[in-house]
């Protein structure tokens, strides 16, 4: 199913200037206890001793999909990436989240002349471009004082690699910081640990560091670019509410391993239709079909598609028609309230807009 998807971007000048824009993340849930022999979970009083991973990574610019994958829930993501750092491809770019930050994959990314764009973790040490360490309570205060809420500075991060990197400040509303502090004092808490002073000072930002140059990827449109992110999270969201891949009772590993597969290849084949249309819808109006509602419609109604992959090309007609009228009702894209619009993205990232 990986193998015949469709790979063709909407338009061919969106995000031009890479190979792939690759978007990884991970999806975890608890299974049945029996099953920690094949999935091992975290164990305690919250969570199961037997979990899984479902690691997921698509490209941005076609969406289709790279890696999907079963792993135990303890194996980390960080892990993930070190373990995988051979997919990538040179002129690829790589967004992901903390939980695969680390140096050696980011050198890894490099040594490939590949890009990476990712958050900084609270415990990286950063480096101004005259080598002296960076001190986020001096540029807190200087940035209040001049009234700027985004800066951008070349440094280097790592105390032992000092990979260079462009680095994106964004201060962050009080109640957000306040929100931030809150939590980690909370979990320090329980640990018996106190809030350092360098967490607090870099808890008043969002950091963002890559080594995309300028002319590539202007610093304004990497916070909108980053904010990408999220669309995989309501497809886990969907995987869940409507596949239920989640629900799991007890069974043996090998029903277990029939099951997952079954509802993911559902998936992708409900993907690939609702791509299709979407590009279809695109080219004839300008707008853009809503991939979670039209997901949602096509896997409850599938036996109309499992009727459609039988039938001879000559007799698809019906079934296109059939889809066509079903998903041009009631399936656009919404705009959300302070998200990127999948529309708005490609009139961003064109190399028009960007000329």
């Amino acid at each position: 199913m990986i193998a015949i998807q469709v790979a063709e971007p909407f338009e061919p000048w969106f995000l031009d200037k890479f190979n792939r824009v690759l978007i990884k993340d991970a999806t975890r849930f608890d299974l049945p206890k029996r099953l920690k022999e094949n999935f091992a979970g975290y164990g305690g009083k919250i969570t199961s001793e037997a979990g899984i991973a479902i690691q997921f990574e698509f490209d941005l610019k076609d969406w289709r999909l790279h890696d999907l994958d079963f792993t135990p829930a303890i194996r980390t993501d960080m892990q993930e990436a070190k373990e995988k750092a051979w997919h990538v491809e040179k002129g690829d770019l790589i967004i992901r989240d903390l939980g695969y930050f680390s140096s050696f994959s980011l050198k890894s990314i490099i040594k490939s002349k590949a890009f990476f764009l990712s958050r900084l973790k609270s415990k990286m040490t950063v480096f101004d471009e005259q080598g002296q360490e960076l001190s986020f309570k001096k540029l807190h205060e200087r940035m209040i004082k001049n009234g700027i809420t985004r800066h951008h500075i070349n440094a280097t991060i790592g105390n032992k690699e000092h990979i260079p990197v462009r680095l994106l400040v964004e201060t962050v509303p009080d109640e957000v910081y306040q929100d931030r502090i809150r939590k980690r004092e909370k979990e320090n808490k329980k640990k018996g640990q106190k809030t350092s002073e360098e967490y607090k000072a870099r808890a008043h930002f969002n950091l963002l560091a890559t080594n995309v140059p300028e002319n590539d990827l202007p610093a304004e449109k990497i916070y909108k670019l980053y904010k990408t992110r999220w669309q995989i999270e309501l497809l886990f969201k969907t995987w869940k509410s409507t596949l239920g891949i989640d629900k799991i009772h007890p069974m043996r590993h090998s029903r277990l391993m029939c099951l997952l597969y079954a509802k993911l290849i559902l998936y992708l084949i409900t993907a690939q239709t609702t791509k299709l249309f979407g590009k279809l819808f695109y080219q004839k109006y300008k707008k853009h079909l809503s991939i979670q509602k039209c997901l949602k419609t096509l896997m409850f109604t599938f036996e109309n598609t499992r009727g459609a992959l039988i039938l001879k090309r000559a007799s698809l007609s019906g079934y296109v028609q059939q889809i066509e009228k079903l998903l041009s009702k009631n399936h656009w894209l919404e705009k959300k309230k302070n998200k990127l619009g999948f529309e708005e993205l490609i009139e961003l990232f064109s190399c028009i807009s960007m000329k």
